[in-house]
């Protein structure tokens, strides 16, 4: 129904009303442990979440806001996960979460300007409007292709329970986020039916990540029904396998609060807890269509859109809270008066001083190669680097890792094999931010990870083509370790430590498997310091092999060169060494440094003739 007779229906209330709770601090248990303070709080942002809402639609048709996207019927199950999570639990949601956005702390005026897409927001007006990023409040960079966003989520979570430590040198010393905490991803059930959805929830699994997956499901994905993606329209059936392993599936209510509270509850104390990630199935409703541009009168049953107009989580929640005395239908009325009178004000003031964004504030954001910065940052970590280099080569010669015990830059003459091998020794001698994980890139697998004398024995597999050899064996499987075979998920593991604070090098055997990876790639990895308006980056090399013709029936895609496709994407560095061997230290070097994801793209079977020079 129309915001107006939503309210004017609530201020009317006629029901029963309970007396009003003595103690306003005190916890009740019929909503979980929230008092009435917390339930009142939690009301006015799900009201001020409608109200900005509208004031998005009002600008829509005034010709300042070039685009809507609403979350009216997601605002309780928003204002339940903000307030039951801690604050400093990193969310990676999608466009339905402005109330979550408001209650973990975002002003009205940001939201104003968001909508206009003002440049002085934190999104810089790069995005458009609910698209937000909050590094301040753990709100991570948005984007419009969602269920990638879910393999951001299980990045993150795996990142976050790596044992490795992160150092004093990275953007964020000992690591982003706590240990323990929660990594919650807010997703529409359209978008469960995406393959990067299903992998995502899989390597939650697979790592035993604090993951929450909150599939706010209002039964509509644009105008097709989840009936038409699932049976019996459960984005979780597919997902039951693997329960035995840990995850944890729910199905509950996300209209009603004292159910809705209960719920979360009882999955932000189980993913807590380490015991496994949570599969949340939660029913909501969409009130108003999909966006600016469709009508879902045009398509759904009437008695459907009845059922949603009636079971609208504010309606029904205010009716709760005016029942058991927690607030009344008066104060609502003037609460309502009071936001309505903010939001307009606030609207004039952002249309009145709109500042747009230019063409070189978005070249700022793809433009940004600083040399002096990226020698600075490597300096950082050089200058701290609490290791005898001679000393150390020396040690890897005795252990026949190098055939030389010569620091790399004095040994002469080498194949580009062993020059990346030098390179990512170095690196990792020199700070534990740096990671290594792909598709073969590890010495040992299995049960022979442990098995040390066993492993003695043997040579070590160290990726297809022995760049990577030995890395493992010296730093240990938590540093270099093999991925599940899905390139997709190697990048979404990238990103997530890159999120908690390290500088991972990412493998994918050939350039032609980077295409399975193709949406996270291109639409996540390298959009990120873009989209969130230079608030994250992603210091991460990926590395790959191509060219070097191979016949026979893998000659297609073992070999070929498709540099095109990657060199015309926006906010990717992609390289090439030469086969001079000061160029492939330093570049290897530097690159490890840079803002955005770099495709350092290897050719096969180059040999150096060069000796080093300028090792920085």
């Amino acid at each position: 129904m129309e915001l107006s007779a939503l309210i004017d229906k609530i201020t009317n209330f006629n029901g029963d009303v309970k007396a009003k709770p003595k103690d306003s601090n005190k916890p009740l248990k019929e909503y979980s442990g929230k008092t009435p303070k917390e339930l009142r709080a939690m009301l006015k942002t799900m009201l001020t979440a409608r109200r900005v809402e509208r004031e998005e639609k009002l600008l829509l048709r005034k010709g300042y806001n070039r685009f809507f996207i609403g979350c009216g019927g997601k605002e309780l199950i928003d204002v339940c996960f903000s307030d039951t999570l801690r604050k400093d639990d990193p969310f990676l949601g999608y466009y339905r979460n402005k109330a979550f956005d408001l209650h973990r702390g975002s002003s009205l005026w940001e939201k104003m300007l968001e909508a206009i897409g003002d440049s002085r927001s934190q999104v810089g007006g790069i995005q458009i409007p609910s698209h937000p990023s909050y590094p301040q409040f753990a709100i991570l960079p948005q984007a419009s292709p969602t269920g990638a966003h879910a393999m951001e989520a299980a990045g993150l979570g795996a990142a976050i329970g790596s044992p490795v430590p992160i150092s004093e040198n990275s953007d964020f010393p000992g690591g982003a986020y706590k240990r323990d905490a929660i990594v919650m991803c807010a997703i529409g059930e359209g978008s469960t039916s995406s393959t990067e959805f299903g992998r995502a929830v899989f390597y939650s699994v697979f790592n035993k990540s604090k993951v929450i997956w909150g599939i706010y499901n209002c039964g509509w994905a644009i105008s097709v029904s989840v009936e038409e993606q699932y049976p019996d329209g459960d984005p979780t059936v597919a997902y039951s396998g693997l329960e035995k392993y840990g995850l944890k599936v729910m199905h509950f209510d996300g209209t009603d609060i004292k159910e809705a509270l209960a719920n979360v509850k009882e999955a932000v104390e189980y993913a807590r807890s380490g015991k496994g990630p949570i599969l949340a199935n939660i029913k909501t409703t969409r009130e108003g269509s999909h966006s600016g541009s469709d009508d879902q009168s045009f398509y759904m049953d009437p008695v459907e859109l009845d059922w949603h107009t009636y079971n609208d989580c504010i309606l029904k929640t205010c009716n709760t809270l005016i029942e058991d005395g927690i607030i009344t239908s008066g104060e609502i009325s003037e609460l309502w008066n009071e936001l309505d009178k903010e939001i307009s004000g606030l609207s004039q003031k952002a249309v009145e001083t709109f500042t747009p964004k230019t063409a070189e504030i978005i070249a700022s954001k793809v433009y940004t190669y600083d040399f002096e910065q990226c020698q600075a940052t490597w300096k950082k970590y050089r200058d701290s680097m609490n290791v005898d280099r001679a000393e150390k080569y020396k040690e890897y010669h005795q252990k026949k890792y190098f055939t030389s015990p010569e620091v790399p830059e004095k040994v002469g003459p080498m194949t580009m094999r062993f020059a990346i091998n030098y390179t990512l020794f170095d690196i990792f001698t020199m700070t534990q931010d740096a990671l290594l994980y792909g598709e073969d890139v590890a010495d040992f697998s299995g049960h022979m990870i442990n098995e040390i004398e066993k492993q003695k024995e043997l040579k070590g597999k160290g990726g297809v083509f022995l760049v990577t050899k030995n890395l493992q064996r010296e730093f240990g499987n938590d540093r270099c370790f093999n991925t599940p075979l899905d390139e997709s998920g190697i990048i979404g593991r990238a990103i997530g430590d890159c999120f908690q604070g390290r500088r991972p090098f990412p493998e994918i055997q050939f350039l032609d498997y980077v295409s399975p990876a193709y949406q996270i790639f291109k639409d996540k990895f390298c959009t990120t310091y873009q989209r969130s308006n230079g608030q994250w980056k992603m210091p991460a090399v990926l590395r790959v092999t191509y060219g070097g013709y191979k016949q026979g029936a893998g000659a297609f895609w073992h070999s070929e060169g498709n540099l095109g496709t990657w060199m015309n994407i926006p906010g990717l560095l992609v390289v090439v060494p030469s086969n001079r061997i000061n160029h492939i230290f330093q570049l290897i070097h530097e690159v490890s440094v840079y803002l955005y994801p770099l495709l350092l793209i290897l050719p096969f079977n180059v040999f150096i003739k060069n000796t080093l020079k300028n090792f920085p």
